[in-house]
């Protein structure tokens, strides 16, 4: 049975250590290392932006990063690399340290600590997978894998603040659009068809939804059938109003799904920064009032009236 190969990154200018590491782990039973050797930090944040690698292993004391400092760089630039660090005996403590601020783990350096290197590599890829899967799934919907509200507000709050520059600035005042949207006769679809092609049906809206945006522009699962999106860099009223006709257009084909053709429509409700309100909270409250307006004449959008 061929063993999965480990691709580590080993942040080491000492090279009777980085080859005591490698022999350490040669004889591994459950996996192959393939070791990068990288003798400075900056050496080893450049490969990083070249290639991919497993589990970064980083020494505390190299020429151009000492202790804590090094680390943190590291975590800095690549936040979702499992890193652990290196240390000798007297910088323990420091190791300890680095682990209460990200590192997956230490090793101290030396025969003991070099015993259990291939256990502490694995372990601390598989601990991290998992505090990635953690913070994904507190921030996005189970069903569509889209930013959930509280990612969502986290997003809008960048988002002002980004439009907010751009207006202080001597270039284009870019306003920022929030959009509610909520689906027609959903409750319909669900009560003749059943939950299953509720879910599938918003599934699909999903992908359409996404489609219909640019990378830079968020579409976000509220809850039941209610979408909101951030549309960044708009100007003016009319250019929002160019981009709900857009997303309502997503609605104009019907949805095949399982051999049944789906046909459902949209209310849209917006609010502008700074136009309408300048914090997260009420441009969210305004957008979903203005949809209920728009949910009286359906397959419509309405701006927020104050």
């Amino acid at each position: 049975m061929t063993k999965p190969t480990i691709q580590v990154l080993l942040v080491e200018d000492n090279p009777a250590d980085a080859l005591l590491l490698r022999e350490a782990v040669r004889e591994d039973v459950l996996s192959s290392f393939e070791f990068t050797i990288a003798e400075s930090l900056k050496a080893g944040l450049e490969l990083l932006g070249q290639n991919k690698f497993d589990v970064i292993l980083l020494d505390l004391g190299l020429p151009d990063g000492q202790g804590l400092e090094s680390f943190e760089k590291l975590q800095g630039a690549f936040p979702d690399q499992p890193i652990v660090v290196l240390s000798g005996l007297t910088d323990e403590r420091i190791a300890l340290e680095a682990v209460q601020a990200g590192a997956q783990d230490y090793l101290v350096k030396g025969p003991v600590g070099w015993e259990i290197a291939s256990r502490s590599i694995r372990y601390a890829i598989e601990r991290r997978r998992m505090e990635l899967h953690l913070q994904y799934m507190a921030t996005h919907d189970v069903l569509t894998g889209l930013p959930n509200r509280k990612l969502l507000h986290d997003r809008l709050i960048h988002a002002i603040e980004r439009s907010r520059r751009s207006r202080s600035g001597k270039n284009q005042k870019w306003e920022l659009a929030v959009m509610v949207l909520d689906l027609d006769n959903f409750k319909l679809a669900n009560d003749t068809y059943g939950h299953h092609m509720g879910d599938l049906l918003l599934q699909a809206v999903t992908e359409r939804l996404r489609h219909c945006l640019r990378e830079s522009d968020t579409v976000a699962r509220m809850g039941g059938d209610e979408f909101t999106l951030i549309i960044e860099n708009v100007n003016g009223s009319e250019d929002a109003e160019l981009l709900a006709r857009k997303v309502l257009s997503v609605f104009d084909r019907t949805f095949p799904l399982h051999g049944i053709e789906f046909r459902t429509t949209a209310s849209i409700g917006i609010s502008l920064y700074p136009h309408d309100a300048q914090d997260a909270e009420t441009l969210l409250t305004y957008a979903d009032v203005a949809m209920y307006r728009a949910k009286r004449y359906r397959n419509a959008f309405k701006f927020y009236e104050g």
